[in-house]
């Protein structure tokens, strides 16, 4: 800010030449650090309330510094009165040079001649009659030549006091306009060298566009051409990635404003967002160059570094890694905020050049209104315009994680984030994507979608992203598992041909198994493997003994289903989830029926032989469906299986479901010690159909992330939820049923199993409200059936106790269809754990 130095006199004090929309009587001093502008009192009382009581919103606006009265009376000492706040922060030459700018402005407003007031008819003036003015830091301060485009945000422009011309003006301008599309109008634009014409450019080289350009030129089907010369521009030196690394700041800037509206209980109609950076290329590139190599000083000195204007929050800044020259990307520099009567510590980084801005400005028409929630009216346009564009080429990855407690400031806050394919190709996971339709990833979902021709990809809300770039398609760790799928498909094709000759109809097409220790992708590559098979024609049986996910089930779980049809691409867990069960009601792709098993604890070893029973169980059900469906047993089988440790001794565990499900393909993930004693103890032994077993090494993508236990605790709520209630898309509403302790029959798993027993695979529940929250499996067999034979049946469904009450032997279950739920016998595993808020 402004320091000790010569006043200017009256005369020196100039109109603001940067705006590019609003209203007349703006002024500047001549170094540009002061904007004073006519105001209301509505106005006033906005940036007062915002910097007294929110100051995360204040932090959107320029710097307030406060008001003043335009008559030739004020002087420093009403100066001192009119701005307590801030009057201890200013210099003396500041407030005197503020006192002489109000005066100019009274003037200016008292030389102009007061319009009857006319409360019927409506008059469009840009002049504002008022004795006011609000005084603010200068947000295009500090750049050499200021790019700036006034975006008018919302639909709806007019306040509730306005006169009904008005609003029937503005409406049609909303009708006719970007307004109504979009949600934000370009109010005005400026454009440094924006022209090869030199009659197009100012006196200072810039291009102007006016609120015409605006309302006439842009439209719904250029507006992102015509914004795109706002920032990419040749001419003054901004090129592709420099222009890129721009869009990327303001995007994360658009991100955090629509955080911080959604949390904001106002209503702005014409408010604006000020987009500003620096339009001479050469200057941004120095501005970058000063900036990071002082940040790169003042991080080892753990200081804070200033970035433009910005203040009280962390945001994105920009770097340019390597020569002036080389690529750009963007880091996180701090904005610097000075305690009250303190100086700057550092007058270096106080004269740093600036290089972007992004403000939220006029509120002569905004209030504050607790208690009526966000903005949606504004935030429509703000979450529009926070839209990025991501480029892919050939075999290049997009991965994105969806946070699972995204803030309500999320323009899909209720569903998750918005993706749509404008063109080439994509896929999630082997199902691809159409082109031109929105798909919405719910909260806590994390994949990558994959372009093997090159796409241009739309997305909005909140992602934790990276792009994957590889040189060439042989660096991508997807063309080896493209090379597995074709490798398959041949044995598919030779199964089929054997069929059609009358031979060998017993032989299935390839059974294989997927293994790999945690977090190596293994059930990404099942997913891609069925996915590719179903689009070549197939109809493959995909099975699931890994019960810490649950394949089209609950957790707890092992399963098994045919897969004849395209994946739900918007599925959380990418088409494995219950959405895509008759369970969870009707679904966007056809739903597919599985086979359950209820294991009903977390891992393996912890009740090594009831799952060898119920694989061993699965598997008969896999072969059984093999044997009598041609189709399938062409297409074979797809089989995932749980994290494996050679130091743990899984091998044995992976040999058993080699075994039972006579596998003929096992694919190793990111491990040499599995693939070396699978390779061992496999290379002899024979398939029931007399085949030879092959045993495949693949890399582990560099893209798996690791599946910590608060994510995992979020997926599992997340399909228990879904599963009673419905999701996004559709809701669902379970029944609700009080049923006595008498009338139910529930078992539950032995504490401790290491004393394995089958005659003790389960023993009747004692009910008690330890019972409450858990979810229990129905089983498809009779109550008259011993325990052994409960335990290893096959699943029904789920119900979820909501409520025990002990004094009045009473229950309150929600289940997913209505009944009497007294015939059939229920269990309680161990695991997953109770669900406390599935009701809230």
């Amino acid at each position: 800010m402004a320091g000790s130095r010569p006043l200017p006199s009256h005369g020196d004090l100039l109109p603001y030449n940067h705006a590019v929309a609003g209203h007349d009587g703006t002024l500047s001093d001549p170094d540009g650090e002061l904007f004073i502008k006519p105001c209301v009192q509505q106005e006033i009382d906005f940036y007062e309330k915002a910097f007294r009581d929110h100051p995360e919103f204040a932090s959107l606006m320029p710097c307030y510094i406060g008001t003043l009265e335009l008559n030739d009376a004020t002087d420093v000492n009403s100066l001192n009165e009119q701005l307590p706040a801030v009057a201890d922060r200013l210099s003396q030459g500041l407030k005197e040079e503020a006192v002489l700018m109000a005066k100019a402005a009274a003037a200016k407003a008292a030389a102009e001649p007061a319009g009857p007031h006319d409360s019927i008819r409506w008059k469009p003036s840009r002049k504002i009659t008022t004795n006011k003015s609000v005084v603010l830091e200068n947000s295009t301060h500090g750049f050499k030549k200021p790019n700036i485009l006034d975006a008018k945000l919302g639909r709806r422009l007019w306040a509730d006091d306005a006169p009904l011309e008005k609003r029937k003006k503005f409406d049609e301008l909303t009708r006719t306009t970007t307004t109504g599309s979009h949600g934000f109008r370009i109010a005005g634009m400026r454009v440094y060298k924006g022209s090869d014409n030199p009659e197009e450019l100012d006196p200072d080289g810039f291009r102007v566009y006016d609120k015409e350009y605006g309302r006439c030129q842009v439209n719904k089907d250029n507006i992102v051409q015509e914004i795109g010369k706002f920032i990419f521009n040749d001419r003054a030196g901004i090129d592709k990635d420099l222009g890129r690394a721009i869009a990327q700041a303001f995007l994360e800037d658009l991100m955090r404003v629509e955080k911080v509206l959604a949390n904001s209980e106002t209503r702005m109609y014409s408010a604006s967002l000020l987009f500003t950076f620096e339009g001479d290329g050469e200057a941004l590139r120095a501005a970058i160059e000063q900036t990071n190599a002082l940040a790169s000083d003042k991080t080892e000195e753990n200081e804070i570094v200033r970035e433009g204007d910005i203040t009280h929050e962390k945001l994105g800044g920009i770097e340019i890694s390597g020569p002036i020259e080389g690529d750009i990307k963007v880091i996180e520099l701090m904005g610097d905020v000075a305690a009250d009567g303190e100086e700057e510590e550092d007058d270096e980084l106080s004269n740093l050049p600036r290089i972007y801005s992004l403000k939220l400005i006029d509120f002569a028409h905004a209030e504050w209104v607790p208690g009526q929630g966000p903005d949606e009216n504004s935030l429509f346009g703000v979450r529009i315009s926070a839209n990025r564009t991501i480029t892919l080429r050939p075999f290049w990855e997009w991965r994105f994680h969806v946070p699972h407690t995204l803030s309500q400031s999320s323009s899909t806050a209720g569903s998750g984030a918005t993706v749509r394919l404008v063109s080439g190709t994509a896929e999630r996971d082997g199902t691809e994507l159409a082109q031109n339709r929105e798909y919405t990833f719910p909260r806590n979902t994390r994949s990558k979608l994959l372009t093997y021709t090159g796409c241009t990809l739309e997305a909005s809300g909140e992602f934790i992203d990276n792009v994957a770039q590889y040189a060439s398609p042989e660096d991508s760790p997807q063309l080896a598992v493209l090379n597995l799928h074709f490798a398959l498909q041949a044995q598919r094709k030779a199964a089929a041909a054997k069929a059609d000759d009358g031979h060998n109809k017993a032989t299935p097409g390839p059974r294989v198994m997927v293994c790999g220790p945690a977090n190596s992708g293994k059930t990404t590559v099942v997913k891609t493997l069925t996915a590719l098979a179903t689009r070549m024609g197939g109809q493959p049986l995909v099975a699931s003994v890994d019960p810490r996910e649950g394949m089209l089930s609950l957790p707890g779980t092992i399963s098994a289903a045919v897969f004849g049809t395209m994946m739900d691409v918007e599925d959380p867990a990418g088409g494995f989830g219950v959405s895509s069960t008759p369970a969870s009601g009707p679904s966007a792709v056809p739903v597919k029926l599985p086979m359950v098993y209820y294991f009903g604890r977390e891992k393996v070893e912890e009740d090594a032989q009831l799952w060898r029973d119920l694989t061993s169980s699965l598997a008969s059900s896999v072969r059984a469906r093999l044997a009598a469906d041609e189709r399938v047993r062409e297409s074979g089988l797809v089989l995932d299986t749980p994290a494996a440790s050679v130091a743990k001794g899984d091998v044995d565990m992976l040999m058993h479901a080699v075994s039972e499900f006579a596998v003929n393909v096992v694919v190793v993930l990111g491990s040499d010690e599995i693939y070396g004693q699978l390779q061992r103890r496999l290379e002899n032994e024979k398939t029931t159909h007399g085949e030879a077993i092959s045993v495949v090494p693949l890399s582990k993508s560099d893209g798996v992330a690791e599946q910590d236990k608060e994510f995992m605790k979020v997926t599992r709520e997340a399909a228990i939820k879904e599963y009673f209630f419905g999701d996004s898309k559709r809701t669902l509403s379970p029944f609700t049923q009080s049923v006595s302790f008498d009338d139910v029959a529930i078992f539950k798993t032995p504490d401790d199993s290491d004393f394995y027993d089958t005659q003790q695979a389960l023993e009747p529940a004692e009910i008690s409200a330890e019972m409450s929250h858990w979810t229990l499996a129905a089983m498809n067999a009779s109550l008259n059936d011993p325990p052994e034979t409960i335990r290893r049946a096959p699943v029904m469904g789920f119900v979820a106790v909501a409520d025990v009450d002990e004094d009045r032997r009473r229950l309150k279950i929600l289940s997913p269809v209505g009944g009497r739920l007294g015939n059939r016998p229920m269990v309680w595993g161990r695991w997953p754990e109770p669900y406390i808020n599935l009701l809230g």
